[in-house]
């Protein structure tokens, strides 16, 4: 891949070293570089491309509710593969940059012309594709069955585990914020001040410290895990 990291730089360069991109060969990595059109994006920009790769920032299928409400369906950060092409419905959202990002947009033809010559990239597509649907149905879960409380301590494991959050070296407890609080709470489906109540309880627990507005440590990770598992469910109003 030296030739590959010598000809592009900056945030296309480094998608190719997340998996399953960097299983690529070099002729396939090039010929997906030669058919991509960049796209930089600010916070609220929208996409007018329905697949690509995300090279930076996060990406979010944005969805309102008939009385304005505002909904996060999905995260895509840096890495992932964005595949929102129509099928049946044509109302399913639409792709909004949530800070600056960078999209590597794809023709359809393209892809659909590439499986055959380079099996390696169709198969980068599927190994995608399946991570996603794993994700969209914790997320599924965690909106369904989860308290407030256990939404927030998910989605902060959710976070530590995307590579441009991993957490420095020596710093394994360090969670950094890649969204506003106002997104997180349309992501798992609450309002922005429970997030913020949230938060404070977990400090006043001391499960958590937040040094900075994006930087949240997480001085007990196992406590934290149990929560963010179902560990702290509602209390029952019913008489025992």
């Amino acid at each position: 891949m030296g030739e590959i990291r010598r000809i592009y730089c900056g945030p296309e360069t480094a998608v190719l070293g997340h998996h399953p991109w960097n299983s690529l060969t070099e002729p396939s990595a090039i010929n997906l570089m030669n058919h991509a059109t960049v796209k930089d994006l600010t916070r609220g920009d929208t996409v007018d491309a329905d697949f690509g790769i995300v090279t930076s920032g996060v990406l979010a299928v944005e969805r309102m509710l008939s009385d304005g409400r505002r909904t996060l369906c999905a995260l895509f950060h840096e890495g992932d593969l964005v595949d929102l092409r129509r099928t049946m419905r044509d109302n399913q959202g639409r792709l909004v940059a949530l800070n600056p990002s960078r999209l590597l947009a794809l023709n359809e033809q393209w892809i659909s012309n590439c499986a055959a010559p380079h099996p390696d990239i169709a198969l980068a597509f599927v190994i995608q594709l399946r991570d996603y649907l794993a994700r969209m149905r914790d997320h599924a879960m965690d909106l369904v069955s989860k308290t407030p409380l256990e939404k927030l301590a998910s989605v902060l494991f959710e976070f530590r585990h995307w590579p441009e959050t991993m957490p420095e070296e020596g710093h394994h407890n360090m969670v950094r914020i890649p969204i506003q609080r106002t997104d997180i709470a349309d992501y798992i489906g609450v309002k922005p001040e429970t997030v913020s109540r949230a938060l404070r309880q977990l400090e006043r627990e001391s499960l958590i410290d937040i040094p900075q507005h994006d930087r949240i440590f997480l001085n007990d990770i196992p406590s934290m895990r149990r929560i963010a598992n179902g560990g702290r469910p509602r209390r029952s109003t019913r008489p025992a």
